[in-house]
């Protein structure tokens, strides 16, 4: 019985290697980022004719918007509502459903505000390496 299972199964093995291969093509993967990656702020010429003085002043005006003015997740009384909401959800369709979209609504302005700072700091770095090359430092 095995003598005749092993020669069917080499049977098979020789009628696979003797049928034409195909070659097998690759999946398509998307190549984009899945996270945001903020452009590289180039140098114009216009800030390079800058002064010392006035890079200065443009790093000044822009430190404001460095910062989020947004509560943290835990500092957020609205999230702990939401949650709160989510979790004692005494009406099934109305009050979990809310709380789900606000805490939704709040990771995306978390985000809008990462990538708004994330830009911000890219001009910063882009004044400072200005700031460099004319040898404002010294």
């Amino acid at each position: 019985m095995r003598y005749s299972f092993s020669i069917m199964l080499s049977g098979a093995v020789l009628l696979s290697l003797s049928l034409p291969a195909k070659a097998l093509t690759a999946v398509p993967v998307p190549t984009d980022p899945i996270y945001y990656e903020p452009p590289v702020v180039e140098i114009s010429q216009e800030v390079r004719q800058y002064s010392c003085a006035e890079i200065d002043g443009a790093i000044n005006q822009l430190h404001p918007y460095r910062y989020s003015y947004k509560p943290g997740y835990y500092q957020d009384s609205s999230n702990k509502l939401a949650a709160a909401l989510i979790t004692f959800d005494s009406i099934p369709i109305v009050e979990g459903w809310l709380g789900l979209a606000y805490l939704g609504y709040s990771s995306l302005v978390d985000e809008k505000e990462a990538r708004r700072t994330q830009v911000v700091e890219q001009k910063i770095a882009m004044l400072q390496r200005v700031k460099a090359e004319k040898h404002c430092y010294e």
